[in-house]
């Protein structure tokens, strides 16, 4: 579905008004005429909460949508959706084709099968289902109504098949997360499956909705199994979106120069930590990650503690090769392990460097080019690494630049923001209340008397910590739109 919109005449604005009002007392026909609303609060005014969309809202044929149907349609009895009406029993199954709504970025059925709404439906080889979602793609969904019928911890088994692999989904219930993305790799084929096990968390006995919503597509859905698992408190798939929490290394590296963003960046991250689906992930941080800018280096001992604890960070700032001896020594030994390294550039890329070169030195059999993944958000910390260590990391690791963090809308979520609201919230959580405040203190410090760069979101009191994209990156969050979403979902 796709929403257009125009630019009105005074008259087609007034026009506007006299088809909504006689919409609103009820002057119309059961079958309501086009033109129907502006935003979906409007449609679900009129339908209730089962109107999902406004399509095509602001023009003159605007048309208020429940899932893949028009409202008016399913209240004058054409009901042709085969998942309208069913509520599945849980636990047990559910046939990813019944879907109750939906959002599908085409048209009309690519694969011709079962229905006929938008959503790709075609014959699949795989047991246990006639058809299977197909072609799908980036930010679609399909939403499921479930009757739970026994209280308890949950988990889902999904079946998935992809041929490239790269897919990336979150499951929600009642529209509240539930997991991380789940990452689907290539399976060898399009009708080739495989079955990924993921936690839910706690369901209550009655109704719920679970949607599926995609951050990555490229891949297809044939069933998912929803069965209870008291036993392990949710647990399922040791993949947290792209990370291995089992065996892979989280290396969480800060320039603190001269931009007091790090220190906010910190915080969040901690705060990410503090959340029990991260309870297992290994992390160590660097600070004192820097290259070629000038500026002053901010010294935040305290909160590096308070964030990680007094042996999970190394200083590269008061001491770089004792910093590196360390990194090396965590690194290794997971790599050795078997595990990957993921490395959030929250600063510049000359230390990362230093450490790749040092295990291709000592560990010729590491292919660093797929064992060790490197993120970075930031132009600015490009342009400040020295040209051969960019060069250098960018051939000799899994380097990915993603959007900047400082803006919505861009492909990342946007962590810069004068918004002071969050504030209150975070300094006085109890879990993470005393790093926010460390990191309060010490970034409006340097603001204060420190030469060089004034943040300006920090200088007039909001937060920025853009660089924590890079983790909800890695982690599979990328669908947060802004700093009051990541708090939403982790506080």
């Amino acid at each position: 579905m796709k929403l257009i919109h125009s630019v009105r005449t005074p008259f087609e604005l007034t026009l506007k008004g006299l088809v909504t009002a006689a919409l609103l007392v009820g002057l119309h026909s059961p079958a309501l005429a086009q033109d129907q609303c502006d935003l979906t609060s409007e449609c679900q005014s009129l339908f209730g909460s089962q109107a999902t969309d406004c399509a095509n809202s602001w023009s003159s044929s605007s048309v208020c949508m429940c899932g893949g149907q028009r409202c008016d349609e399913l209240d004058d009895g054409g009901d042709t959706d085969p998942g309208s009406d069913n509520r599945y029993s849980v636990p047990g199954y559910v046939q990813a084709e019944d879907y109750a709504r939906f959002s599908d970025t085409t048209t009309q059925n690519l694969g011709g099968e079962y229905r006929q709404d938008a959503v790709d439906i075609q014959t699949t080889s795989d047991n246990g289902g006639q058809y299977n979602v197909g072609w799908i793609a980036t930010n679609e969904w399909l939403e499921y109504d479930i009757a739970v019928q026994s209280a308890g911890v949950y988990e889902a088994k999904i079946r998935v098949a992809s041929n490239p692999g790269g897919g990336m989904f979150t499951l929600e219930i009642d529209g509240n997360q539930r997991t991380g993305a789940i990452q689907v790799g290539t399976t060898g084929g399009w009708q080739s499956w495989q079955t990924l096990t993921v936690g839910l968390g706690q369901l209550s006995v009655g109704n719920h909705t679970l949607r599926v919503q995609v951050q990555s597509g490229g891949f297809n859905l044939n069933w998912f199994e929803l069965a209870q698992n008291d036993g392990d408190n949710g647990g399922g798939s040791e993949m947290i979106g792209h990370f291995n929490a089992s065996q892979d290394l989280l290396l969480a590296n800060y320039d603190l120069r001269p931009d007091p963003d790090d220190l906010h960046t910190v915080a969040a991250f901690a705060t990410m930590l503090r959340d029990s689906r991260f309870q297992s992930v290994n992390v160590h941080a660097v600070a004192g990650a820097y290259g070629t800018q000038g500026g002053t280096y901010i010294e935040a001992e305290h909160l590096f503690n308070l964030a990680f604890g007094n042996n999970r960070w190394s200083d590269a700032h008061n001491n770089r090769s004792g910093a590196l001896n360390e990194v090396y020594g965590i690194a290794s030994s997971v790599l050795s392990g078997g595990g990957d390294i993921w490395i959030q550039e929250a600063g510049q890329s000359d230390f990362s460097a230093d450490l790749v070169r040092r295990i291709q030195q000592n560990m010729p059999g590491i292919n660093t080019q797929q064992r060790i993944h490197l993120v970075q958000h930031s132009n600015w910390n490009q342009d400040q690494t020295t040209d051969a260590d960019l060069t250098y990391v960018r051939n000799q690791t899994d380097y990915h630049k993603i959007d900047d963090g400082n803006s919505v809308n861009n492909g990342s979520p946007g962590f810069n923001s004068k918004d002071t609201s969050q504030w209150s919230r975070v300094l006085n959580d109890a879990e993470v209340g005393d790093i926010w405040a460390e990191a309060k203190r010490v970034a409006d410090y340097s603001i204060d008397h420190h030469p060089g760069w004034k943040n300006p979101t920090i200088r007039d009191g909001g937060m920025d910590f853009s660089d924590t994209v890079e983790d909800t990156w890695i982690f599979g969050f990328n669908n947060l739109h802004n700093h009051r979403s990541f708090f939403d979902e982790f506080l």
